[in-house]
């Protein structure tokens, strides 16, 4: 059993927004870069239009390595999210009365930005984290996204707080790719192999009132975007919402896989359900939990597999095996090659 989303999840081409540009900067041809990509340049050339999120987060992939330049999508990033570049969204979070107010405007209408994918403003004891994560188990090539979306929310903070501002901490999900002054110049003190891609805030900070704030703005764009969702909603339950469910599901499975517990009370922890109400849902949508995780595993094989450039040995730890060989076993098993097989007939196509 294969479970996928009925539609792909999209993002505002403004977030492309002049990685032509960039690319040629680093010497390389933005057209190649594209065609390996698989995108189209006119998707990216109107920034109201949307790009599946899948070749977006492939776009960048493709360009660091093109470029021979790890710290691409961070590069990127650092100018993207800048108070004038989504339109609505950016309009109502530079109007907000604080800094507390914008980030939380910004996380409750983040989803206007990019579908299938969570960003949560948490104020804690002493701290406040912004988090974020893509929530599409089909996505599996996410380094560059992340280290281009923490670097674009860092940015849009020190629009805030002024250019000197640094993160009291960042998290990545991934490990360190580029070098660690770059990390430091851009995210502060970086930690990496994280469940979770954050930014830690000093909580002091975000009572001080926005530079821009505008009350009556802050209501009208917010009743905008609010329509607007609305709409988007209505057309998102039309498609298959069993299909959305277990999408978010698959992802959750696949995380707890690198933690080493996929068990049914972790994962039905991880969405805040019971055991029961899991198991209830999943009956809802036709699917036995065990036969779900076992296509999950399946599925994540083979794309990482064939699409990433994770080794072996760490993808078969990525996927909840202690040791190559039992993963190597497991995978003939599912698709009639060893993995090794698989990837070197990948790589001759």
């Amino acid at each position: 059993m294969t479970v996928s989303p009925v539609a792909d999840p999209l993002i505002l081409a403004a977030a492309a927004r002049g990685v032509e540009r960039a690319i040629a900067a680093a010497g390389v041809n933005s057209h190649r870069v594209l065609e390996l990509a698989g995108v189209d340049p006119a998707r990216i050339a109107d920034p109201l239009l949307r790009l599946e999120l899948g070749d977006y987060c492939r776009l960048f992939d493709v360009a660091a390595r093109e470029t021979g330049d790890d710290f691409f999508g961070a590069r990127f990033g650092q100018g993207l999210m800048t108070p004038e570049h989504f339109n609505a969204v950016s309009k109502l979070v530079v109007s907000a009365p604080t800094v507390r107010d914008a980030l939380a405007a910004l996380a409750e209408n983040y989803r206007w930005i990019q579908e299938n994918s969570r960003l949560q403003f948490t104020v804690h004891r002493g701290f406040a984290s912004l988090e974020y994560q893509i929530c599409d188990a089909r996505i599996s090539h996410k380094h560059q996204d992340a280290e281009l979306t923490i670097a674009a929310l860092c940015g849009l903070i020190r629009h805030f707080f002024g250019p000197a501002w640094q993160p009291s901490e960042t998290h990545f999900e991934h490990g360190q790719g580029g070098l660690r002054r770059d990390y430091q110049r851009v995210f502060g003190e970086a930690v990496f192999d994280q469940n979770i891609n954050a930014i830690l805030i000093d909580s002091a900070l975000l009572d001080r009132p926005m530079p821009q704030q505008n009350a009556r703005a802050f209501a009208e764009f917010r009743a905008l975007i609010r329509h607007q969702l609305a709409s988007v909603d209505r057309e998102v339950d039309l498609r298959s919402d069993r299909d959305s469910r277990l999408s978010l599901l698959a992802h959750v499975i696949q995380s707890q896989f690198k933690v080493g517990d996929a068990s049914i009370g972790a994962v039905a922890k991880r969405v805040g359900l019971t055991v029961h109400g899991l198991r209830r849902q999943l009956k809802d949508c036709g699917v036995a939990y065990d036969e779900f995780v076992l296509s999950v595993r399946q599925v994540a094989a083979r794309r990482y597999v064939e699409s990433s450039d994770y080794d072996l040995t760490s993808i078969a730890l990525m996927l909840g095996y202690s040791e190559l060989s039992a993963f190597s076993r497991a995978f003939k098993r599912w698709h009639g090659q060893s993995p090794s097989a698989l990837r070197s007939h990948a790589t001759d196509r």
